[in-house]
């Protein structure tokens, strides 16, 4: 059975799910996932300060989350 891929807005969003991170492209990497949380935690201060939804919120801490759990395999890892 497939897995549901769709994001957000209803689009595949999971990239990395497809690519394997390696002792030569882990500093890329590791530098891409931190960008990416970066903008993640910039958009739920965003959210909090302007009245957006909770589930937005919620969805996108998790996301941060996940990112931090990869991170951290990934340090071990390689």
């Amino acid at each position: 059975m497939a897995v549901n891929e769709q994001g957000h807005y209803k689009q595949y969003t999971g990239n990395s799910r497809h690519s394997k991170v390696t002792t030569s492209n882990y500093e890329a990497t590791k530098r891409d996932d931190e960008a990416h949380m970066e903008y993640l935690k910039e958009d739920v201060d965003y959210d909090d300060k302007h009245g957006h939804s909770d589930i937005d919120m919620t969805a996108d801490e998790k996301h941060i989350s996940k990112l931090a759990g990869d991170l951290k395999y990934d340090e071990k890892h390689h």
